[in-house]
């Protein structure tokens, strides 16, 4: 990676936190069952350039992995969600959370003490972890997930099946809701559906909740309530804009933390 552009990817970020340029746009989960019935609304993280363009977080967020910045940039966006929330009382979010913030103390106190400022709205958030990296302790990490399910928040594990997402960690983690990667659900042969179904299968086995993530068809639709899955995600029922629809500049204190991280 080239140090240059890193270095100025993570600067950049930095800044548009600082000045109210990043924002989310939503993406619901929907029941297999009834398409309708809408379990919550994902935050998918927006930036937007000062000439207007928008950039999606899969465009930067990881360089902000890779320069140890996740942690901050998650709890921007979850700082975001609560102002969202207490303007829509009858929405739920939920939003991704890095291991990172699992591996190191002091992230995880600086995430706790917000999570439990706001802990009003826990029962409408869902704390999302996202797996790029490992988690280090696996018992400790299930410590620190069931201190925030105490307060109410439910919690998933995203994108399970891939990158460092393991069984072992789907078993030894408190968790609420599986969501399986769109990997299971978009892969063609005559091995597909019976590997997604042990799939759906082995995530039933820690939470009564499996999203299968991807869904783009119809016949997707179908693949996976016929697995077993409980909720889907994806273009076909929801697709999310663009443009963020909600951005919003931290308080002064949540300034002064961004500010650390400037390069």
């Amino acid at each position: 990676m080239n140090l240059e552009k890193f270095s100025s990817v993570v600067r950049h970020v930095t800044q548009a936190m600082q000045h109210g340029r990043i924002g989310f746009s939503l993406q619901q989960i929907n029941s297999v069952d009834d398409p309708g019935q809408v379990l919550y609304s994902e935050c998918l993280g927006r930036l937007i350039e000062p000439d207007g363009t928008i950039r999606t977080c899969g465009e930067f967020i990881a360089f902000l992995e890779a320069s140890g910045r996740a942690p901050a940039f998650d709890r921007h966006v979850v700082d975001l969600a609560f102002d969202w929330l207490a303007c829509h009382p009858t929405a739920s979010l939920g939003c991704n959370i890095s291991a990172e913030n699992l591996a190191d103390k002091q992230n995880w106190a600086v995430l706790y003490d917000l999570l439990h400022r706001h802990r009003a709205m826990a029962p409408r958030l869902v704390l999302e972890i996202t797996e790029s990296l490992p988690v280090a302790t696996l018992s400790a990490a299930a410590e620190l997930l069931q201190s925030v399910r105490e307060l109410g928040y439910k919690v998933a594990i995203d994108d399970f099946g891939t990158g460092y997402s393991t069984p072992e960690t789907l078993l030894s983690l408190p968790v609420d809701i599986v969501k399986i990667d769109a990997f299971f659900i978009q892969r063609r042969g005559d091995k597909a559906e019976r590997f997604l179904h042990h799939m759906v299968g082995l995530a039933s086995c820690a939470a009564s909740t499996v999203v299968v993530e991807g869904i783009e068809t119809y016949a997707q639709l179908e693949a996976a309530k016929a697995a077993g899955a409980t909720h889907v995600q994806g273009f076909l029922l929801s697709e999310p804009t663009l443009p963020p629809v909600h951005c919003g500049q931290v308080n002064s204190a949540r300034h002064a933390v961004a500010s650390k991280w400037m390069m």
